[in-house]
């Protein structure tokens, strides 16, 4: 039998190993944040630009964590208003785009490649396909605003081989309202932390209002869905088993 002693040291040491884990993927999220926010001063709109491009085609970076704060330097004057909306708009559009297109012409052949398993998971993938037969082009709407959900919608348009200029009009304008909002957040938390006077307590208490109901929002959509009270709907399983490869309009 193992000792109460031994088995303590094994929980301490295995406690240790978490917060080790944990403190390192923090420092890699700092630095992370740190080498974006330094490109888009130094490089400015072009750094956003090919940062949304490399994410869009499977750079494991949000796209709210990288547009957001350009909005904070268009407001400290560190970035131009225009050629940063143009550039996130495009960087977006277009890193959507060529996802989209490896999918729609190669997505068959990858959905056992390990990388690619990482970038969309099957599971999520089922549950988009069952969204994609009920709303149709509108996942793709909706999907853009839930976290996690984008990448796996594309791939299923690109899988079922949706017409490249159907996803195009669903794609320009959904990705231009994602932009204007994402950099409309950062621009106002800008201009209200750092400006005296009512307005800085303002945002700060609409900044913490926003926080508590995100994250009761998460706790409570977790707690169902361990219960069983929220399942998303799913394909069959067939369907990525038999699934065929046509021909490229």
């Amino acid at each position: 039998m193992v000792s109460l002693t031994a088995s303590g040291r094994v929980l301490a040491r295995g406690r240790g190993q978490d917060r080790f884990g944990t403190a390192i993927l923090e420092r890699m999220h700092q630095a992370a944040d740190h080498f974006v926010q330094n490109m888009l001063i130094e490089w400015g709109p072009w750094a956003l630009f090919l940062i949304l491009v490399l994410a869009g085609v499977g750079l494991h970076l949000p796209e709210d964590l990288i547009v957001t704060p350009a909005g904070w330097e268009i407001a400290a004057g560190n970035l131009p208003l225009v050629g940063t909306i143009i550039a996130a708009w495009a960087g977006i559009a277009l890193g959507d785009l060529l996802w989209f297109h490896l999918c729609r012409r190669y997505g068959w052949r990858l959905l056992d490649r390990r990388w690619f398993k990482k970038i969309a998971h099957p599971k999520r993938i089922l549950q988009m396909k069952a969204l994609f037969d009920r709303h149709g082009w509108k996942v793709l709407v909706a999907a853009r605003f839930i976290p996690g959900a984008r990448t796996p919608s594309i791939t299923v348009g690109g899988l079922v081989h949706m017409s490249p200029v159907a996803f195009l009009l669903v794609e320009i304008p959904s990705a231009a309202m994602s932009v204007g909002i994402q950099l409309g957040l950062g621009f106002a938390a800008e201009r209200g932390l750092n400006t005296s006077g009512p307005l800085h307590w303002i945002s700060i208490g609409v900044g913490v209002v926003i926080t508590i109901i995100a994250v009761a929002t998460g706790i409570l959509v977790w707690r169902r869905m361990s219960a069983g009270r929220i399942r998303l709907p799913r394909a069959r399983v067939s369907w990525l088993r038999h699934g065929t490869t046509p021909a490229p309009d």
